[in-house]
């Protein structure tokens, strides 16, 4: 493979690995109790064990292979110093994904289904020679008994108004916030996504990991400053501090 072909295949993959951790970019909402199965083909996946890439003290990344998709699956783990709130607040503020999302250009509400439901899609930058790309995601999050919240996303089935841009498809995401400790939250986040793209999995694969990493990292500069750590939610409950 020459170089010239390396780099626009490097350059496709970078693309894709943006529009995976994208959904951590999620308007979502909804209470709802049990998490719900996207697709089959992302379900029957689950016997296989996870391999973990990266870690530290504060970040986790694994993935598996989906050999019926021949697609691969991410699971990111991270611990941020954060209110459930201020995360939330934080994810739905759509202006703010350029600038911790790799390659994200913009992002925009379709439709406010309710308080606790949206739908938006998130435009990325296009490196030539490739097309640009668009996912739009329907999201809905619920605050369980224990204060966890779960966030599920599915593929949305509005049509997209942009003709020039490559959509890909969700075929499974969901994620969990615990709340450990007040205004300290650990996440787990699970997905899975076609980017409708003929790209090598031996490229996609370190990229897409190397971007949720960086994608990681930018939030956790970003996410503990931000003016959303001082405000509430109705509609969430906060683990209180323990008085002496």
């Amino acid at each position: 493979m020459n170089k010239q072909v390396k780099k626009t295949l490097t350059f496709k993959i970078v693309m894709m690995l943006s529009t995976c951790f994208s959904l951590l970019s999620m308007q979502s909402l909804a209470a709802q109790s049990t998490v719900e199965v996207i697709n089959e083909s992302y379900s029957e996946n689950q016997e296989t064990p996870w391999k973990l890439w990266k870690k530290n003290a504060s970040f986790s990344v694994s993935y598996r292979i989906n050999s019926e998709a021949n697609l691969i699956e991410v699971k990111a783990q991270a611990r941020f110093n954060s209110t459930l709130a201020g995360f939330l607040y934080f994810i739905e503020d759509l202006s703010l994904t350029p600038q911790w999302l790799d390659n994200a250009k913009s992002a925009q509400l379709i439709e406010e289904v309710s308080n606790n439901e949206h739908i938006f899609n998130i435009q990325f930058n296009s490196i030539w020679p490739f097309s640009a790309r668009e996912m739009v995601v329907h999201s809905r999050y619920w605050q369980n008994k224990d204060l966890s919240i779960d966030i599920l996303v599915k593929d949305a089935k509005e049509t997209s108004k942009n003709q020039h841009v490559v959509r890909m498809q969700v075929l499974g995401a969901h994620w969990k916030i615990v709340p450990i400790e007040p205004n300290k939250i650990d996440i787990t986040y699970q997905f899975m996504i076609d980017p409708k793209g003929n790209v090598p999995q031996w490229l996609a694969k370190p990229m897409t990991l190397r971007g949720i990493w960086s994608s990681l990292q930018n939030m956790n500069a970003k996410l503990p400053k931000s003016k959303y750590q001082q405000v509430t939610k109705a509609n969430i409950k906060e683990m209180l501090e323990v008085s002496d």
